[in-house]
C-alpha cells in the first residue's frame, strides 16, 4: 500500500533518562528487525513498572510508546504478510515456549478462532508473570509472542475486510467492471491500469470505477485495521487500570499530599530516581569486583594453612621418630592433618593398633628405627585406617567411605604399612 513505503521512518517518542538507562531507541526505518522490537517492549515495560510508583506514572508516554510499537508490529506485519494473494490461506506459527509455560500454541491459517486469540493471550500473560526472573524470560520470546498475537489479529481484520468488500453491484453487468470487483477483493495485487477496450467511451468510465474501487477498498481495509488494533491497545489499556485500582485506593492520601506539591517536583523526582539507579549500578559493580577480589586472598589462605598443617605432621611424626627404642606402640601416637590420633578419631572408631594385638592371624609389617617389626590389624579396619591418615584413596568404592574395593586387602595392607614404616623407621 502506498500508506506504508519499504523505507518508511517510525521515530519513537522522547525518553526520560531513567527508561534511556532501560535502552535508548532508535527511528526504525521499514520493517524492524528482532532486537529493535525487543528494545521497545522493554521500555514498554520499565514504563509500566515505573508507573506504579506515585509520581513516577506517565500515562501519555505509555501510550505514545503503545502506537510506536504498533506502527512498527504493523510495518513488519505488512512485509511479511500482506504479499500473500489469498491472505486467507497463510498459516502464522507461534514461537516455541519454554518448559515452565504450559499453554500449548499451535500453527494458525487464516482468520484465528476465539480459543486461538485466547490461548495466545494467556501465554503472553502467564510469560510476563516471570519477567522478574531473568532465568526464566527470554526477551526475544516474549517479542515473538507479542508479535505472533498482532498477526493473527490482523490477519482476522484483514479477512473480515476483504469480505465486507467482495459483492458485486447488480446493476452493472459488463464484463470489464466484473473485472474490477474481482480485483478489489484482492487489495494486496495492483489494480491493471493498461487494458482497454475497443468498444467506446464505456471502456475508460469501467477502468475508472475499476481504479475508484480499488482504492476504497484499500483505504476501508487501513483504517479498519488501524481502529481494530487501537481499540486491542484500549482494551489492555483498560485492563491495567483494572487492576491497579486497588493499589490506587490505598495510595488516595499520598496522591492527595502530592497534588499540593509544585509541578518541578515531579521532574526531580524522575532525575533523582535516575541518579539512584546509576549510583546502584556502580555499588553492585564495585561489590562484584570486591568480592572476585576477596576471594584471592582466602583461597591462597587456605593453600598456605594446609601447608603448614602437613609441616607440622611431619614435625610431630619426626619427633616420635627419634625417640631411641620405639616399638609398635609408638604407631598409636601418630597423628592425622586433623592432629587426631586413632584412639580419639571417629573415623577409625577409637580403635588403636593395641587393640588388634591377639589378630596373629593379621601381621602388619613395619620398619621402626630400621628394625621390621609385626604389628596386628583385621582387614574389616584396614579401610579406616587408610582414611584416617589420609592414604590410599584409589582403593575404596567411592571417595567417602571407608569400605574397600573388593579382593584388594592386600595391596591397602601394604599401602599402610609403607606409610607408617615411612613415618617411624
Amino acid at each position: 500500500m502506498t500508506g506504508y513505503p519499504a523505507n518508511q521512518m517510525f521515530s519513537p517518542p522522547e525518553l526520560p533518562p531513567y527508561l534511556k538507562n532501560v535502552n535508548i531507541l532508535q527511528p526504525v526505518v521499514g520493517a524492524p528487525n528482532d532486537e529493535e522490537l525487543i528494545g521497545i517492549l522493554s521500555v514498554i515495560r520499565a514504563a509500566q513498572k515505573a508507573a506504579e510508583i506515585p509520581g513516577m506514572g506517565n500515562c501519555l508516554l505509555i501510550s505514545r510508546l503503545s502506537e510506536h510499537l504498533f506502527d512498527v508490529q504493523m510495518a513488519r506485519y505488512r512485509s511479511k504478510h500482506l504479499v500473500n494473494t489469498f491472505p486467507e490461506n497463510t498459516t502464522y506459527n507461534p514461537p516455541t515456549l519454554p518448559a515452565h509455560v504450559f499453554v500449548q500454541l499451535e500453527p494458525v491459517t487464516g482468520a484465528p478462532s476465539e480459543e486461538e486469540a485466547i490461548k495466545v493471550q494467556d501465554a503472553i500473560r502467564i510469560y510476563n508473570q516471570f519477567s522478574s526472573v531473568p532465568s526464566m524470560f527470554d526477551p526475544r520470546v516474549n517479542m515473538e509472542l507479542s508479535q505472533h498475537l498482532f498477526d493473527i489479529q490482523m490477519g482476522e481484520h484483514t479477512q473480515r475486510a476483504r469480505q465486507s468488500h467482495v459483492n458485486p453491484p447488480p446493476e452493472i453487468p459488463d464484463a470489464n467492471l466484473t473485472r474490477s470487483v474481482e480485483t478489489a477483493t484482492n487489495p494486496i495485487e495492483e489494480p491493471t491500469v493498461g487494458n482497454t477496450n475497443s468498444t467506446g467511451t464505456g471502456a475508460g468510465v469501467t477502468e475508472s470505477v475499476q481504479s475508484a474501487r480499488n482504492a476504497s477498498v484499500c483505504d476501508a481495509i487501513e483504517r479498519s485495521n488501524r481502529l481494530a488494533e487501537q481499540a486491542n491497545r484500549i482494551s489492555e489499556q483498560a485492563n491495567l487500570l483494572i487492576e491497579r485500582s486497588n493499589q490506587i485506593a490505598e495510595r488516595s492520601n499520598q496522591m492527595v499530599e502530592q497534588s499540593s506539591r509544585p509541578m518541578e517536583q515531579s521532574n526531580k523526582l524522575s532525575e533523582h530516581f535516575s541518579q539512584i539507579f546509576d549510583r546502584l549500578n556502580h555499588h553492585l559493580e564495585k561489590s562484584n569486583l570486591l568480592a572476585k577480589e576477596s576471594t584471592k586472598p582466602v583461597e591462597k589462605l587456605g593453600d598456605v594453612l594446609g601447608n603448614i598443617n602437613k609441616v607440622l605432621v611431619r614435625i610431630q611424626h619426626a619427633i616420635i621418630r627419634s625417640h631411641k627404642g620405639n616399638t609398635v606402640k609408638a604407631l598409636d601416637c601418630l597423628v592425622n592433618e586433623k592432629g587426631e590420633t586413632p584412639a580419639i578419631s571417629n573415623i577409625t572408631g577409637t580403635y588403636t593398633f593395641a587393640d588388634f594385638m591377639m589378630a596373629s592371624e593379621s601381621p602388619l609389617t613395619v620398619v621402626i628405627d630400621g628394625v621390621s617389626q609385626e604389628s596386628f590389624i583385621e582387614d574389616d579396619h584396614l579401610g579406616r585406617f587408610l582414611r584416617f591418615y589420609g592414604i590410599g584413596n584409589t582403593l575404596f568404592k567411592d571417595a567417602s567411605s571407608t569400605e574397600l574395593s573388593p579382593y584388594i586387602e592386600h595391596r591397602a595392607r601394604a599401602n599402610l604399612s609403607e606409610y607408617l614404616s615411612s613415618c617411624l623407621g
